[in-house]
């Protein structure tokens, strides 16, 4: 897997003559070395879609994105399988799926996830993961060693052997050059790869592990995540920090069946409104732990300009909530002038004396005068779209919808580009006009799209964006599939092939 020449404390330059275009630019891996590799299967089915990595007492750890929207009941995990589509390894089913509570489909932030097997095997070899600060193990520049059955090229074929890569460590700072949706890297991730590209993990390896060796001691740091596309120059793999994720682990293997593990959004902002008109929003309580726990003495109050909360739903109040399960309370408020409108839903648990808080705020506009162009919650925005918030004017850097721009922060997907000057806006409704019969027009052949301009391989598309190619209309998928709509080679060709499925819809 990793010699010993690839200690911690060395830095080593790879020879670019020697980078091939295969995980990406790796070679076969030696079973021995990863005993502890698992890979994700349909319930049926021995072709694995994601990776994943053993690490005792029952458990598989992978991403969160590679399940988020399974049952534990499609899905098993074959531990120590290094054959794609083989039938080696040890075949286990999943019990529970415990995804990260701050798991972010946006930007996938907290990109972890733990499946419980339906029993502990024995005689498996666990890897040992990370704690504390990735630092402690590994300086930028040092290479780490990343392992999966994804495809060897981007848009290629996937491979008959487990596939291993060493890839140095990127600093954050030097990764948020990329660009884009590398702006927000640090924290819970990290990046690693070569500037001028030609080594990296690919589709496919999602979930797998990334690790170092130190002295024969393997340690696993990371789990893929996400890139733009597979080994391009300046694209780096990102990578779930797991020393920064640790504690989610801990609550959940190390904690035990007594451990409770209430999540929920603490603060949220919601789009703005006008005053008058009356504001919704859904509190979602999610037991992201093991232990079976009550949700009672539920109350919803108000602040700021707002109006006294009423409870439009409630499916938590007294409402046991089993490992994973969740219950959602909807509400509507107003506000009595204009101002900030706060809601605030305060419940307790029967585990615990803790007193939970989720609070949610909202600008209260006047009927006149107010932004048009205020910035929305369900409002898909792409990159140089501009919205209204807070008296100032904001432009989108990349794909985004639901990140509110005062929480966007310096790495967010919101740039602050001036002030917003509106003017006096008065809604006016527009005139009744009497329904007109259709004529009767004789039947037409049909023609070609015009919407849209011709797809050309290995521009850089945006989600959103459509193009033409043999007379059929497609639309460029949201994140994180955009990132593969400007693919060169253009193995995504839209309508071509199988793999423009991953990246286009066909309108």
């Amino acid at each position: 897997m990793m010699a010993p020449c690839l200690l911690a404390a060395e830095t080593i330059t790879p020879n670019t003559a020697d980078v091939s275009p295969r995980i990406v630019g790796g070679t076969d891996a030696n079973p021995a070395d990863w005993k502890f590799y698992t890979q994700i299967v349909n319930r049926n089915s021995n072709r694995s879609f994601c990776g994943a990595s053993y690490i005792g007492n029952g458990f598989v750890l992978t991403a969160a994105h590679c399940v988020d929207t399974d049952a534990p009941n499609h899905i098993a995990v074959k531990i120590g399988g290094t054959r794609y589509n083989g039938t080696d390894g040890t075949r286990l089913d999943v019990s529970q799926i415990y995804i990260h509570p701050n798991f972010n489909t946006t930007n996938l932030a907290n990109d972890i996830a733990l499946l419980k097997l339906t029993s502990a095997p024995a005689g498996l070899t666990a890897v040992d993961i990370a704690s504390g600060s990735l630092y402690q193990y590994a300086s930028d520049g040092d290479f780490l060693t990343v392992a999966g059955l994804g495809r060897t090229a981007e848009g290629g074929s996937s491979p008959t052997v487990l596939q291993e890569v060493d890839v140095p460590l990127v600093s954050d700072a030097e990764c948020r050059l990329a660009g884009g949706n590398y702006t927000s890297i640090g924290g819970v991730s990290f990046c690693a790869g070569l500037p001028q590209g030609g080594i990296d993990s690919c589709q496919g390896d999602s979930g797998g592990p990334i690790v170092i060796n130190r002295g024969g001691n393997v340690t696993q740091l990371g789990i893929v995540s996400w890139g733009i596309g597979c080994a391009r120059p300046g694209k780096y793999g990102v990578y779930s920090d797991i020393a920064a994720l640790k504690t989610f682990v801990d609550d959940i293997v190390v904690g035990g069946s007594d451990k409770v593990h209430v999540a929920f959004d603490e603060n949220t902002v919601l789009s703005d409104f006008i005053v008058g008109e009356p504001k919704q929003h859904s509190f979602s309580v999610q037991n992201a732990g093991f232990s079976p726990f009550t949700v009672d003495r539920l109350s919803v109050s108000g602040a700021g300009v707002a109006t006294p909360p009423v409870i439009a739903k409630d499916t938590c109040s007294n409402t046991t909530l089993q490992g994973n399960e969740s219950c959602l309370v909807a509400i509507e408020f107003g506000a009595s002038e204009v101002g900030t409108a706060t809601a605030t839903m305060t419940f307790e648990v029967d585990k615990t004396t803790t007193v939970y808080k989720a609070t949610v705020s909202a600008t209260a506009n006047p009927t006149s005068g107010y932004c048009s162009t205020d910035w929305k919650e369900d409002t898909v925005y792409l990159p140089k779209d501009t919205a209204t918030w807070g008296g100032k004017l904001w432009k989108a850097k990349w794909w985004t919808q639901g990140e509110h721009p005062s929480t966007s922060g310096p790495w967010g997907p919101w740039e602050e580009i001036g002030v917003a000057d509106c003017g006096v806006t008065t809604p006016v409704e527009p005139p009744v006009q009497p329904p007109v019969e259709p004529p009767v027009e004789p039947p037409v052949e049909p023609e070609p799209p015009t919407t849209g301009d011709s797809y050309v391989a290995g521009t850089q598309y945006v989600a959103g964006d459509t193009v033409v190619n043999n007379n059929d209309i497609y639309e460029c998928k949201p994140w994180p599939y955009n990132l593969w709509c400007g693919a060169a080679p253009s193995a995504y060709e839209p309508g071509v092939g199988t793999n423009w499925q991953d990246a286009w819809i066909k309108r």
